[in-house]
């Protein structure tokens, strides 16, 4: 393409991007249109260290999966890491205050989801609604 600047002429060839047409359609004013993304590029993914089913591994910036090892992960052996948590676990008197106060606030939340429960069913039974009694029953079973 010849193009002209400030009387001096040069050649200008953009670089052709080839663009792939996506499966998202929406409307622009009233229009219909369809995404579009340049093919090329690859969408950044994050580097994450996750654990699943107890099994730690690490995601990298290309989409991989890595495996991580206790040794690899700590730069110590897992006999060491545990033997080092229980003493720190039955020890610690903030570690006890602390497991102490989440059983209470769990017994607390249990408390109040039965009597919101309970509550729900009073006003089901007076409005008469039976399907809506089946549902609670259903929850009750699974909270129990």
């Amino acid at each position: 393409m010849k193009l002209t600047y400030r009387g001096i002429e040069y050649d200008y060839n953009p670089p052709r991007l080839e663009v792939t047409d996506s499966e998202i359609s929406c409307q622009y004013r009233g229009h219909a249109a369809r995404y579009s993304y340049v093919r090329h590029v690859p969408i950044p993914q994050p580097a994450e260290r996750l654990t699943y089913r107890g099994v730690a591994y690490q995601t990298t910036r290309q989409g991989g999966i890595q495996q991580i090892t206790p040794q690899t992960a700590t730069g110590t052996s897992p006999a060491l890491l545990t033997g080092l948590r229980s003493k720190l676990v039955s020890s610690s008197p903030a570690a006890q205050v602390r497991r102490e106060l989440l059983r209470e606030s769990s017994r607390l939340h249990k408390e109040n989801i039965s009597r919101s429960l309970q509550h729900r069913v009073e006003v089901a039974k007076t409005q008469g609604n039976e399907a809506l009694l089946q549902q609670l029953e259903y929850e009750a079973r699974q909270t129990v």
